[in-house]
């Protein structure tokens, strides 16, 4: 379900895992590159559509980590009281945000791999005194998180960088209580210029096209696809967008369990 790239996965994400260390520290964008096309930080938060004032309040650090590629806490309007999970929780910038939403009686869980990324997350978290929110360590292949546990489950330009995206998909579902909700802005490839399908990745895939999210990033069908085999419903792409590369976009997917 996933493009190709070589038959180790633990080699991409180990790959992945050492760019978003560089990412914590400022060295490198998402994209590998410290004057890439997509902007870092505050630009790129704004860029990508939260507004000024949504996150003026926010520590620059929680800011300067930031690689999402759309507003998926926007769109999943987290209500008080629930459990909100981030996939790829990076610096902390949605679990922030969730948090303002679902008030002292609500929770949100960060999940990343990254150590560095976690690091400064709890940094973050400390600074800001964010006592509804708590960060783990894992695999979103893996989650460590308990069955039905949560009501939302988000995450920003993260879940293309798996190469296990069916394992992604179940394990959401898995976490979800009945009626939750899974509502993720993601990298997709775009459809054909004459609409007869998606336009396909690289038959050879490099490293780095998989960091920079152009390699893992698979056609909107087969993303629609694998979230219904893994159980949901109502399954749509709610908004799309150009991104860094002609041949994709990025997409705000939502879809329920039932």
């Amino acid at each position: 379900m996933s493009a190709e790239c070589c038959d180790d996965s633990g080699h991409i994400k180990s790959a992945v895992r050492e760019l978003y260390a560089k990412v914590a520290a400022g060295e490198v964008s998402c994209c590998g590159e410290a004057d890439a096309e997509m902007p870092m930080g505050a630009d790129n938060v704004q860029s990508i559509g939260y507004a000024k004032d949504a996150v003026e309040e926010l520590p620059p650090d929680v800011l300067s980590a930031n690689a999402g590629c759309g507003t998926p806490i926007l769109d999943a309007a987290p209500k008080p009281g629930e459990t909100v999970l981030d996939l790829g929780s990076g610096a902390g910038l949605d679990c922030f945000l969730a948090a303002k939403e679902v008030g002292p009686g609500g929770s949100v869980i960060g999940l990343d791999m990254t150590d560095a990324m976690l690091e400064k997350a709890e940094r973050n978290r400390l600074s800001m005194g964010a006592q509804n929110v708590s960060f783990r360590k894992g695999e979103m292949e893996n989650m460590p998180i308990e069955d039905a546990s949560v009501d939302v489950v988000i995450s920003n330009c993260v879940i293309n960088l798996s190469p296990d995206k069916p394992a992604v998909f179940r394990e959401s579902f898995r976490v979800l209580r009945p009626g939750g909700r899974f509502v993720v802005s993601d990298v997709i490839r775009a459809v054909a210029p004459e609409g007869d399908g998606t336009i396909d990745p690289p038959a050879e895939a490099s490293i780095e096209d998989w960091c920079a999210c152009i390699a893992g990033a698979i056609g909107e069908d087969t993303y629609v696809a694998g979230l219904r085999e893994a159980g949901f419903v109502d399954v749509e792409i709610i908004n799309r967008k150009p991104y860094v590369a002609p041949q994709l976009a990025s997409a705000t997917i939502r879809a329920l369990k039932p």
